[in-house]
């Protein structure tokens, strides 16, 4: 198992954790033992940072959901759950592979 990387993937993820330290006072993400304790079915929100297949020198950077379906140790497995905007190398469907530090939001149904 291996996170994806924009020179082999044609994505990557960002890291929540960095960019909420940098700009903790606009840049909110859950807390560290919701992140760390996902069960499959859940939904989070990660920040995937794509090529744009119609040009490669563009990149694309998008909030998008992604279904939890498995977890093995530090990684998690899920499905993206949202259709991308324009032409970039993933699609909803697709498998991805992330950490805890990656996870932005935790879909909360208002009960």
């Amino acid at each position: 198992m291996k996170l994806a990387t924009y020179e082999i993937d044609s994505y990557e993820l960002d890291d929540g954790e960095a960019i909420h330290k940098e700009y903790s006072d606009t840049f909110w993400i859950p807390e560290k033992e919701k992140r760390e304790s996902l069960q499959s079915g859940d939904l989070v929100k990660l920040i995937f940072r794509m090529e744009e297949r119609n040009n490669k020198d563009n990149v694309s950077v998008e909030r998008m959901w992604v279904e939890v379906t498995g977890i093995s140790g530090q990684f998690y497995t899920g499905i993206l759950d949202n259709d991308p905007s324009g032409d970039v190398s993933v699609a909803c469907g697709q498998k991805v592979y992330f950490n805890s530090c990656h996870v932005i939001d935790i879909y909360e149904e208002n009960t």
